[in-house]
């Protein structure tokens, strides 16, 4: 237990200096500033859906975001893929003043099936993803980043919930 409460302190004060101010860091990148943002993302759930995402909103300053967004996943395991469609509505926090540092965000919105497959555990959900990744911002303004969540679909007093993994080109 000891040494739990070591490493815990360790990973406190290790996540308390990333945000620390660095004469070089602390740049922050143009996609970050007052005014329009959007990404585009690469995301995979359960390693088995591949799917992309794109969100399109506004930079309150440099650490608040909203927007809205849309994108579709499917599963190729079949000579039809079960392929589903979500809109969503988005906020990502930006935890430090510099040009890369840990992020946390929340997705909620629908999700409903492109192709009707029988079988689907869930159809026309509500759906919500907490996430958590990290931002880095590049000299030409742009940004990666890189998230991990649960996309957790409700449905039919039916819930499922799917790890999620997404890597983004934020402008």
């Amino acid at each position: 237990m000891k040494h739990l409460t070591i490493v815990f302190i360790a990973l406190l004060m290790g996540a308390a200096s990333l945000c620390a101010d660095a004469q070089t860091k602390t740049e922050i990148p143009a996609y970050r500033q007052k005014g329009y943002s959007g990404s585009v993302s690469f995301t995979n759930q359960y390693l088995v859906w591949l799917g992309f995402d794109t969100s399109h909103g506004y930079m309150f300053n440099e650490h608040h975001y909203l927007g809205g967004g849309a994108g579709f996943f499917l599963a190729p395991i079949d000579d039809v893929p079960p392929t589903f469609f979500h809109t969503f509505a988005e906020y990502r926090s930006y935890w430090c003043k510099r040009r890369n540092t840990p992020t946390a965000g929340i997705k909620a919105g629908f999700c409903f099936p492109l192709v009707e497959k029988s079988g689907n555990l869930f159809r026309h959900a509500f759906e919500i993803e907490p996430n958590l990744g990290w931002d880095w911002g590049t000299k030409n303004g742009k940004g990666l980043s890189l998230t991990a969540g649960a996309s957790m679909f409700v449905a039919n007093r039916n819930v499922v919930a799917m790890p999620k993994l997404s890597f983004g080109i934020n402008f």
